[in-house]
């Protein structure tokens, strides 16, 4: 059974989408300040307004990652990834509370810069760069090869084509117009997105015979789960792993990641900062539920066809099934590429968003000492340059993630979660642990990363059997790979939770968590072994007032000594007030820009 290809009008339509983003970067590279200084280009003077900027922060979230994974992970494993859009809604809440207030006020271009300030040293700051770099790299690499792989099913053309065209037009427009382009394309991209997932699945939904009856047959075929509730760790899928850890994964994602703090900050109030962050909520867990019941139709249509296509060979990975499904139910000139265009989309968004922050970062924490003299218009061209040089090292690892097996959600979230999470362990140690050190953050941020990243690594190594749900190939004709895993009806054992067998087989979703414990127990511990900080040397203005709001109820005098004796008084005034803490005008705010903190020179020098 012959995959369906694109016709001229799919290659044009397609081809729209892609001339539409790169003139979005045109266009800003000849406007307003024409991204001459690194404040436009990387900040956009924080003056955006909230909608766009809300739309950015989800897409950058949903990127192609979860377009062609997510339905791919519902065929195969059911149905209770869902409650991802529950753990969203929890990471994007807290994360308006805990961090907006505490890094919007500090006016960062960096935000690891915030790690300088609260350990006066340089050295904590380049480590939550460099753990941030390595998650860009990892994040681009699988991000890039899901559409690519998936791409081959409607095109023809091999993976590594589709790679060297997403980095190629995702390069141009993010390093002509700056944030503004990546921003506004990112708000114009998702409501192709948008399109495309809802017109597959109002058709799949109509040839099943409506969406109750996909419910039904997803239902009868155990792919309905109830709540699963066992707090066993190697489980793969429980309401714990997914809420738990997909709530730490979106927490650190938009909390700290320096893709959302850029867009958070790039609004003009701390007001609208919150109400920027708060709007994904909604908007993710709209597009995340669309995409699951594009799965459970796609399940509920094989079904009644009784041939899994995954099973016979017509495609090789469950990431290629959404477009393999698109072309048999939606093969109308023009209509397909709209698709793959939403597709490309989410992949472009994703990727000119890492790489603005990657280069933001790069160039705020690694280069910026060097260059303090040259002219503003040479510093905005070498952080375009590195715009290009991140997307050409995603690219690179898109082509070693060829050899990567299972749904790319799962990997995916793997990878990611296991670099992000110590980076959000990294900050919870600076601000709710006031005995926290420089010596804690570094070897904590190191140990924090390796740990989760060997988990990763090992799983993928030894990759580990999983029960796979079974489906029917009885009216299957002309078998391509019929002996493929994926035809399996009965379930494979679960690996033996043995030694390292066990370490490996702990749920994916669990690494970010995993990331940030390490970094916060292992950090206070050499904290404390080296000597820990003094109390009174907390600055308010660093440091989040968690005590504060777990004794809330008690006498002030008996909440401020529980809370370490830190007064969060003033500092709070301010938050309300929407000040900023370093003022353009003051010492702090000119010590702050020149990388360099009050006496952190003297005391950095010292340290190393």
């Amino acid at each position: 059974m012959e995959a369906r290809k694109f016709v001229v009008w799919d290659y044009a339509v397609f081809v729209a989408v892609l001339v539409i983003s790169a003139s979005v970067g045109v266009y800003f590279a000849f406007t307003g300040g024409r991204q001459k200084t690194n404040s436009e280009f990387l900040m956009a003077n924080r003056q955006m307004s909230v909608v766009p900027v809300a739309i950015s922060m989800v897409v950058t979230i949903i990127s192609a990652i979860t377009l062609v994974g997510t339905p791919g992970e519902m065929y195969t494993y059911g149905n209770e990834l869902w409650l991802y859009s529950l753990a969203a809604s929890l990471g994007y809440f807290l994360t308006a509370v805990l961090f907006v207030p505490l890094l919007f006020p500090l006016k960062l271009t960096s935000a690891y810069e915030y790690l300088q300030l609260r350990f006066k040293s340089k050295s904590a700051k380049l480590v939550g760069s460099f753990i941030t770099l390595v998650n860009a790299i990892l994040y681009m690499g699988v991000a890039m090869y899901a559409p690519a792989t998936a791409m081959e099913i409607v095109t023809g053309s091999p993976y590594w084509v589709t790679l060297i065209l997403t980095f190629v037009v995702s390069s141009f427009y993010s390093a002509l117009g700056g944030i503004k382009a990546v921003i506004w394309v990112d708000a114009l991209q998702s409501f192709i997105m948008l399109a495309g997932v809802i017109a597959i699945l109002i058709k799949g939904s109509i040839e099943v015979g409506g969406f109750d009856k996909v419910w039904e047959i997803n239902d009868m075929h155990n792919r309905v789960e109830p709540l699963h509730l066992d707090p066993n760790p190697l489980i793969r899928h429980t309401f714990w792993t997914i809420v738990v850890g997909g709530m730490v994964d979106i927490l650190a994602r938009t909390g700290v990641y320096q893709a959302a703090v850029q867009r958070y900050c790039s609004v003009p109030t701390l007001t609208k900062a919150k109400v920027t962050t708060l709007m994904n909520a909604p908007i993710i867990t709209i597009i995340w539920s669309l995409t699951c019941m594009v799965g459970m139709t796609m399940f509920a249509y094989y079904s009644q066809k009784g041939c899994d296509p995954l099973a016979a060979g017509y495609v090789s990975n469950p990431n290629q099934l959404i477009m393999y499904f698109l072309m048999d139910i939606l093969y109308y000139p023009g209509v397909p590429g709209l698709f793959v265009g939403s597709v490309m989309s989410a992949v472009l968004s994703t990727i000119s968003s890492i790489q603005s922050a990657a280069a933001a970062i790069f160039w705020e924490d690694w280069l910026k000492g060097f260059f303090k003299k040259m002219p503003a218009e040479k510093q905005t061209m070498i952080t375009k340059g590195l715009v290009v040089l991140f997307g050409a090292a995603g690219t690179g690892l898109a082509f070693f993630m060829a050899t990567v097996g299972g749904t790319v959600i799962q990997v995916g979230l793997a990878f990611i979660g296991a670099s992000v999470g110590p980076l959000l362990g990294l900050f919870l140690l600076g601000s709710v642990f006031p005995w926290s050190n420089w010596i804690g953050a570094i070897v904590g941020g190191l140990t924090g990363l390796a740990f989760p990243l060997w988990i990763s690594f090992g799983s993928l190594i030894n990759k580990p059997p999983v029960n796979y749900l079974p489906t029917d190939i009885t009216n299957c004709t002309n078998y391509l790979n019929i002996t493929a895993k994926w035809a399996s009806t009965t379930p494979v054992p679960t690996i033996a939770s043995e030694g390292l067998n066990g370490l490996y087989s702990i749920s994916y979703q669990y690494n970010g968590c995993i990331g940030m414990a390490t970094v916060v127990v292992v950090g206070l511990i050499v904290s404390f072994i080296t000597g820990a900080e003094k109390i009174e040397d907390a600055d308010p203005k660093l440091m989040m007032p968690i005590f504060d709001w777990l004794f809330c109820c008690l006498p002030r005098k008996c909440s401020r000594a529980l809370s370490c004796g830190i007064d969060y008084d003033k500092t709070k005034e301010m938050r309300k007030k929407g000040e900023d803490f370093f003022p353009p005008e003051s010492d702090e705010f000119v010590e702050k820009e020149n990388g360099i903190v009050n006496e952190s020179a003297t005391i950095e020098s010292s340290r190393l």
